[in-house]
């Protein structure tokens, strides 16, 4: 049997053993707004895998016995998801059996030339409702603050309360889907790939990543602020577009911000 006949046996395997774990992970996806990003992950590991072919291509073929130990963890992290630790969990052994067949067949030195793509296959993973329960209201809550500041400073009596905004006779209610991890999660994605594919330093990569969250959380807050300006874009079709409008804006904030970066680096370096 070639190398490649094995490589698509295994993969073939892997997947019927996962099929119910990938088709939890592809209903979420489609399902839940906050993991909107996970059906693109793929496609771009896919791309990458593919761009990069001559890299991991070149490494030479070393099986490693260590990666039936790893795949046969990844069969037990399943077997403790399938019992009750849920999709998080099964969605982790998805990636730890990956890893082990990798190593298997390939040896480290290919699991090493693909350490980006299995970085990048983290952002597949579900949400983990431990920490996602405990940051919601606590992110809901600033979202309401810093969009009452906004308001407050251009020209809007606001009352706030809570996670309620009482604007011009009306009210909004920030609710836990308006608490800015839908642009969090997919702005981590894309300053991480943006900062591989650029080749840019580790400085700059870490510095572009650093700058995520609080343009995240404005961008979040702005959003608030415009339903509370204006109700017609609190909910329905508008709500749903400024959100896509306010997330182009702050992808190309990201890429001017890998910009400066990445010329303050050649300055110094000149």
């Amino acid at each position: 049997m070639t190398p490649t006949v094995l490589s698509v046996l295994t993969a073939l395997a892997l997947v019927i053993c996962y099929a119910s774990t990938l088709t939890g992970m592809v209903h979420q996806w489609l399902t839940d707004d906050d993991m909107g990003h996970g059906l693109v992950v793929p496609l771009v590991i896919a791309w990458i895998l593919w761009r990069d072919r001559a890299q991991w291509q070149s490494q030479p073929t070393k099986p490693n016995l260590w990666g039936w130990a790893i795949l046969a963890l990844g069969a037990f992290v399943h077997l403790i998801g399938t019992l009750g630790g849920g999709l998080f969990a099964s969605s982790v052994a998805l990636l730890i059996s990956s890893a082990g067949v990798v190593i298997a067949l390939g040896g480290f030195g290919v699991l090493k030339s693909w350490t980006f793509p299995f970085l990048l296959s983290l952002f597949m993973l579900p949400k983990l409702a431990v920490v996602y329960n405990q940051s919601t209201l606590p992110l809901q809550l600033f979202a309401s603050r810093l969009a009452a500041t906004m308001l407050t400073l251009t020209g809007f009596g606001v009352i706030r309360d809570g996670n309620i905004l009482s604007v011009g006779g009306h009210q909004i209610l920030v609710a836990e889907a308006c608490n800015g991890i839908r642009f969090l999660l997919p702005l981590v994605f894309v300053s991480v790939l943006l900062g591989y594919l650029s080749e840019a330093k580790l400085w700059v990569r870490a510095a572009l990543l650093l700058a995520v969250p609080p343009l995240a959380i404005f961008a979040n807050a702005v959003r608030v602020a415009l339903a509370g300006a204006m109700p017609a874009f609190a909910v329905g079709t508008l709500h749903n577009l400024s959100g896509l409008v306010i997330f182009a804006l702050t992808l190309s904030v990201l890429g001017a911000l890998l910009y400066t970066l990445q010329r303050l680096s050649m300055d110094a370096h000149a």
